[in-house]
């Protein structure tokens, strides 16, 4: 309290005006110094911190806050004189002063320590010099950024360009870091340009070379440009097999600054030649490819095979090493005609040709033409066929013709002799077989009492002998006729052929109890003749071997198999085993005794021979006891309509 006291009141001092008389003039006059001289110091302060606000870059900031702190005090001690001249607060004008003081000299200490770096700072002359620099190269660097944003639109136009090209294209460093990716990169691998720019492009894309990286870019720097196939991975992991190449991209000066790479998928272009070479291989013939000079670009291992020559002796060869010498002259001649206007030609075309192996020997070939054309020109491909044996066998079937048509007179000479034998059977023969039946049938009738019992029955055996010789010799005649008859096929309805044959049913049938089941019949180019024929001796022998049955019952129908149908007589008769069934159509086979069921043994064989003339089959199933089923067919271009009539 003494302090703040002793600071704030005048004690037993007395006040300056006293030391100045309290003359106004003097007073005034320390009055109105003092006051400016501190309204200067009070204003320094505050041009500094607008200074300091607006340039807050400048260094040594902090001496001017302690300068201006310095002016502050000085201007103080400068108003506490004015304040003295009335009130003799002398200790706090001291306090003053001493603050004053303690700042000028931090001032001045650190201001002696200052010197040094602000001498250091440029002079006027320098800063000209250092503007002038500035400004110039602020202009140079105008002229470069205009420079950079001409090259910029370049770049851009030609980035654009080459996004419009369905190439994968980039540019890589020379530490392989990809530094450009158009838009056939981002489709063809997957990636983005994003995502791949910065990347190594042979991590990324796991190359498959098939020369050594080094030798690959050595080559590339030396020469400028490189090109060859390359195997490279997409991001789902599949692999593509592309055409690359590579150019060093220079600067201005000539100096090598990056590479630019253009990747071609032929990924589908390779697979399609794999299938070709495939086929190629695989084909049965050999297969020779020339260019438009005759030179062979391209053969197949059966080639090689037939002419006894490697792939590294042919290739690039001409075709006439492949034929013979004499042949030389015309072929180069044919095959410039060819050339100027090629067309495919078929296997043989009406030439005999000959090949020539590398051991000299000589073949007969068939040759095929067909013109190529690639992006490298046209080419021909010649399939080669060795034809040795089927010539071999063209002079075998000529020998063999010429002996079949010697067997031919031969037999036409024989089917005269049959066709005598058949008039003198038919003649010859019949005239004892009617004089034995006529005087046994006299004998009987005329002396028939006077003979004793064994004599009559002699004489039926007689006749019925004559009646199964006659029989057997209308069939044997009716079975050779069938095999020299003309047949006459026209469109003939199946069910009324089946109702003629059944009107040629012995009388005898008739007393019978026959369940007769018919089924609707189609229409078919057929001999109805003929046909009829068939079913006389089937229906014949349906009826006969049911005779032992108190109710016989005959089926007749078709079935359709694969479109072909299929006809059937079905009985309930004797039946027959199967194991004997080779006999069955046999002439004078029997199944049966004479004594059970009559017959000659022809009739079977007489519906075969005319089923097999239509060019169908038979083949029949049964089972002893429990009757019999023959099934035939006739050839398929019989059939002319399936619907059957109703």
């Amino acid at each position: 309290m003494n302090i703040w006291k002793a600071l704030f009141t005048s004690g037993s001092f007395e006040p300056h005006g006293y030391c100045y008389l309290w003359k106004p003039g003097l007073v005034w006059l320390h009055v109105v110094s003092d006051s400016l001289i501190a309204a200067a110091y009070f204003a320094i302060p505050v041009v500094l911190i607008g200074f300091l606000r607006k340039r807050r870059d400048l260094p040594f900031g902090w001496m001017f806050v302690l300068f201006g702190a310095f002016i502050v005090a000085c201007g103080s001690t400068h108003l506490m004189e004015v304040w003295d001249l009335w009130h003799a607060t002398y200790w706090l004008a001291g306090v003053i002063k001493a603050i004053t003081a303690a700042l000028s000299i931090a001032t001045a200490i650190l201001l002696v320590k200052l010197v040094p770096d602000a001498v250091s700072f440029p002079s006027a002359k320098q800063w000209i010099q250092a503007n002038a620099a500035l400004e110039q190269e602020i202009r140079d660097r105008r002229e470069i950024e205009i420079e950079l944003r001409l090259s910029e639109t370049n770049y851009r136009e030609q980035a654009q360009l080459l996004d419009l090209t369905h190439d994968a294209i980039f540019v890589r460093s020379f530490d392989s870091k990809i530094l450009y990716w158009n838009h056939g990169a981002e489709k063809l691998y997957g990636w983005s340009k994003e995502e791949a720019r910065g990347k190594t492009t042979h991590d990324l894309l796991q190359t498959e070379y098939l020369v050594p990286l080094p030798d690959i870019l050595s080559q590339t720097i030396s020469t400028g440009y490189w090109e060859r196939e390359l195997v490279h991975r997409c991001r789902d992991g599949s692999q593509v097999v592309v055409s690359s190449r590579w150019m060093l991209v220079k600067d201005d000066g000539g100096n090598p600054i990056s590479f630019l790479e253009s990747n071609r998928d032929i990924t589908l272009r390779k697979r399609d030649q794999e299938k070709f070479r495939n086929l190629l291989e695989s084909a049965p013939d050999a297969i020779v490819i020339v260019d438009e000079n005759g030179k062979i670009q391209l053969i197949n291992a059966q080639t090689e095979n037939l002419f006894g020559y490697s792939r590294g002796e042919l290739v690039g060869q001409a075709i006439e090493l492949l034929l013979p010498h004499r042949f030389h002259e015309r072929h180069v001649a044919d095959r410039t005609s060819y050339s100027r206007s090629p067309h495919p030609r078929a296997m043989g075309a009406g030439l005999d040709l000959y090949g020539r192996r590398k051991d000299g020997t000589e073949f007969p070939v068939e040759v095929s033409l067909s013109p190529i054309e690639t992006e490298q020109g046209s080419l021909i491909s010649s399939a080669i066929r060795d034809v040795t044996t089927r010539k071999l066998a063209e002079q075998e079937i000529q020998k063999l013709n010429a002996d079949l048509n010697e067997k031919l007179a031969q037999l036409e000479a024989a089917n005269k002799e049959l066709e005598a034998f058949s008039y003198s059977v038919s003649h010859d023969l019949r005239a004892p077989l009617r004089h034995i039946d006529g005087f046994s049938r006299i004998l009987k009738e005329d002396y028939g009492s006077d003979l004793p019992e064994d004599a009559k029955r002699y004489l039926d055996r007689i006749l019925d002998a004559v009646t199964r010789m006659g029989q057997l010799i209308d069939d044997l005649l009716n079975l050779a006729r069938i095999g020299r008859k003309e047949m006459v096929r026209k469109l003939t309805s199946v069910e009324a052929v089946f109702r003629l044959a059944m009107a040629d049913l012995p009388s005898g049938s008739d007393e019978r109890n026959i369940e007769w089941r018919i089924e609707p019949l189609p229409e078919v180019r057929c001999d109805p003749g003929l046909l009829k024929l068939v079913f006389v001796n089937l229906i014949s022998n349906a009826v006969k071997f049911t005779r032992p049955r108190q109710t016989a019952v005959i089926e007749v129908g078709t079935r359709q198999v694969d479109g072909t149908p299929i006809f059937f007589v079905r009985d309930n008769g004797v039946g027959f085993d199967l194991k004997y069934a080779d006999k069955l159509f046999g002439v004078f086979q029997r199944l049966h005794r004479q004594e059970d069921f009559e017959g000659t043994g022809i009739g079977l064989a007489t519906v075969q021979r005319i089923v097999h003339r239509h060019g169908g089959k038979i083949w029949a199933e049964s089972q002893p006891g429990r009757g019999t089923t023959f099934f035939f067919t006739l050839a398929p271009s019989s059939v002319s309509e399936l619907a059957v009539r109703e």
